[in-house]
């Protein structure tokens, strides 16, 4: 199925069609050719570019191969860069709402961790195909050209964990040509953003291309606000030759104040309702907490093409991230009359993380006795180090020395902390050291045996050894696993563009790895606990309509993963979830562009163990039974384009040792209207446009409210 480009062009069609008759003349009359020739060099080429593209998405690696979405026999979202655009997006978070995708909020320095079809997935977000070492997923979007989730397992792709899904974001890399653009947004809540993309061709083979950002904001739950920066070159040798390098760098800093979300108010033995108020100390004394991180991406790909047969790359990375984070965890008593901060509720988070990794892929192309073959070989070696805090704190009121059990009283009625000047200082501290190093090699093969029928087949095998040395008593423990995951399929082309393919793949994580994000050494459960294993069966169409410019997708999946590690409570025996998944995407008519997906499922946890007992016979926790997305783009004239998006969530639930905590589903709007021609663009995004309050996310005894109504005026220049 070969994918086709859709263009908007915007020059006039008397326009097109004297340009066609005056060079159709010219080449029956040469005479006429030579009179014409200074007419027609008045034409301004610039008119014939496209002003926007429409939702289709481009060609994906994914699949670790360079191919169309639609061939791969797994649900696939891609999110590319006109609807980010249109949508204002400016971190993975805010571009994952248009892939069915829940949230739960996340701890050990990890933000809000996204959940896919039930399962965790905060350690599957990969950028260009690499792990990178850095706890915090959402990053901003400044240098991202479009978003990948494949779901379902896919251990035979990724390696470890991705037993829901993953999700890619794909670098902007240089091209041939010369422009940029750049763009200032201004908005509710004192947003301020600019961002700006330049590409310089130098000749044939050489270019370079800069993306640089700047963001602050304040949030609707104050003094809560982010500020970041972040900077990203890139240069490409041999863009013209079989021989390609790509040399390319990202720096990303992010200075914020911390949320931790609202406490609930208990309002009987088995409910609880969510309070929306700001309850950190900061709120009574500004700056004493704060949350900094550094990010920082080295990266040298090495691309060769033998011929059109056999080619080969090489990727070498390098990942630094410091994170420090210090905070107090918001707490209400039971009767919702009063909060009383006590000083040994504080929360702190320091690590220094870097990652080597190397990533090779060959793929050979080649016949046997008639049957085509395309066969990947991956090789992955991956070196990750985490060095994380856990500081003592000395704090003072007024001065004077403050025992950890003394707290800060809070009114709730005047929403004010009692007076007085509170400090802290950390102590000197060793850290906990976790080192993994990981050796994958994989085998994989698109298999023609008639030109409607394919098979795929592939086998991966990792060898992932993981060290920890504790802060307390320097005592160092290990463990190795030694981990298969497989992955087959059918798929029959039954006419040109449509398919239907069924789908086994499977994934597994060493229960070592869910505790990275924490502070405290592996226990003995987990070091003698067996891996996490997940496989997933799915049923699937994919039918492409108008030359390829709308998508209209459908699966069933059931996926099951044994022993799931609980944080802090112990192991869940089983978890089931199966449902259906399905996508509309592209082009409507030749003004209307969407996308949606909606993901209908239902499942269970199987929990034997008293300490997550509490868990059994529920869904899954921080995921819907139900989410739905739509964006739609109806462009009014050439220039002037309208953007409506709806979403809804169903409810989900946050495990607490005492109670699960529910959160109700939601529904929200987003609008967006624009004026944009060749170099100006004006567009004002309104998200929640019906100022909804909501919970987007929680972890047990907190829930983390949702933006409300939130404007953005963006202006951007092409050159």
């Amino acid at each position: 199925m070969k994918k086709k480009t859709h263009v908007i062009i915007t020059s006039t069609r008397k326009n097109s069609m004297a340009l066609g008759v005056g060079l159709l003349a010219a080449t029956m009359n040469p005479a006429l050719a030579a009179d014409s020739t200074t007419e027609l060099g008045t034409i301004n080429v610039r008119d014939n570019r496209p002003i926007r593209s429409g939702y289709e998405a481009p060609d994906t690696t994914i699949g670790k191969r360079l191919q169309d979405v639609q061939e791969i026999p797994q649900s696939a979202t891609v999110i590319n860069q006109q609807l980010m655009k249109d949508q204002a997006t400016s971190d993975l978070k805010s571009a994952l709402k248009n892939a069915g995708i829940t949230f739960q909020a996340g701890e050990g320095g990890q933000a809000e961790v996204p959940i896919i079809r039930g399962f965790h997935a905060g350690g599957d977000v990969f950028e260009d195909g690499m792990r990178g070492s850095s706890a915090q997923f959402n990053t901003d979007t400044f240098n991202t050209d479009h978003v990948e989730v494949l779901k379902g397992s896919a251990g035979i792709l990724f390696g470890r964990g991705v037993g829901g899904g993953v999700i890619n974001q794909v670098s902007k890399m240089p091209y041939l040509g010369t422009g940029g653009d750049v763009a200032v947004g201004f908005g509710s809540r004192s947003y301020k953003r600019f961002t700006g993309d330049y590409n310089h061709a130098f000749n044939d083979n050489v270019a370079v291309r800069l993306n640089i950002m700047g963001e602050g904001r304040d949030s609707f739950r104050k003094p809560v606000d982010t500020k970041k920066f972040g900077i990203a070159p890139t240069v490409s040798f041999g863009l013209s030759g079989d021989t390609r390098l790509d040399l390319g760098y990202k720096y990303i800093k992010e200075d914020n104040t911390p949320d931790l979300g609202v406490t609930y108010r208990r309002t009987g033995p088995a409910t609880a309702v969510a309070d929306d108020r700001y309850f950190n100390t900061n709120i009574g004394y500004p700056g004493l907490e704060s949350e900094k991180s550094y990010n920082q991406v080295a990266t040298a790909k090495l691309t060769h093409k033998f011929n059109d047969n056999a080619s080969i790359d090489n990727t070498l990375r390098y990942s630094k991230t410091k994170f420090d984070s210090f905070t107090m965890a918001p707490r209400l008593n039971p009767d919702g009359t009063q909060v009383r901060r006590i000083f040994s509720d504080y929360k702190t988070i320091i690590y220094n993380a870097d990652t080597w990794s190397n990533l090779t892929n060959f793929n050979y192309k080649f016949d046997t006795g008639g049957i085509k073959h395309d066969l990947l070989t991956t090789l992955e070696l991956i070196r990750e180090k985490r060095d994380t805090y856990r500081p003592a704190h000395v704090f003072t009121i007024d001065g004077n020395p403050a025992a950890l059990s003394d707290g800060l009283p809070y009114n709730i009625a005047t929403g004010t902390f009692a007076p007085g000047n509170v400090t802290h200082m950390r102590l000197p501290v060793e850290p906990t050291v976790t080192k993994t190093n990981t050796v994958g090699l994989g085998v994989s093969d698109i298999i023609e045996l008639t030109p409607t029928v394919k098979a795929v087949a592939g086998v991966r095998y990792n060898h992932i050894k993981t060290k920890n040395r504790a802060a307390t008593d320097g005592q160092e423990v290990s463990r190795s696993d030694n981990l298969w995951t497989y992955t087959g399929s059918l798929i029959w082309d039954y006419l040109p563009g449509r398919n239907v393919y069924a789908t086994y793949s499977t994934s597994a994580m060493p229960v070592t790895f869910r505790v990275i994000g924490a502070w405290a050494s592996l226990d003995p459960s987990q070091l003698v606990s067996a891996p996490e294993r997940t496989r997933t069966f799915e049923i699937g169409t994919k039918n492409s309509f108008f030359d390829d410019a709308l998508t209209v997708n459908a699966a069933l999946f059931h996926t099951r993963k044994t022993n799931q590690y609980v944080r802090n409570a112990g192991f869940a025996d089983e978890v089931k979830v199966y449902g259906l998944d399905a996508g509309v995407t592209g082009r409507i008519t030749d003004r209307l562009n969407l996308i949606s997906n909606v993901v209908i499922s239902n499942g269970k946890v199987r929990a034997d163990d008293p300490a997550t007992f509490q868990l059994n016979d529920k869904f899954p926790e921080a995921a819907a039974k139900v989410t739905a997305n739509m964006w739609a783009n109806y462009r009014v004239t050439n220039d002037i384009n309208t953007g409506l998006g709806i979403r809804y969530v169903g409810k989900r639930y946050t495990y607490d040792p005492n109670i699960l905590q529910k959160l109700p589903s939601y529904t929200l709007v987003d609008a967006m209207v624009s004026y944009e021609n060749r170099n100006y663009r004006a567009q004002l995004n309104v998200n929640n446009l019906f100022d909804k309050k909501y919970f987007e996310s929680g972890i047990r005894p907190h829930a983390f409210p949702g933006e409300r109504r939130t404007i953005l005026a963006t202006f951007g220049y092409k050159f």
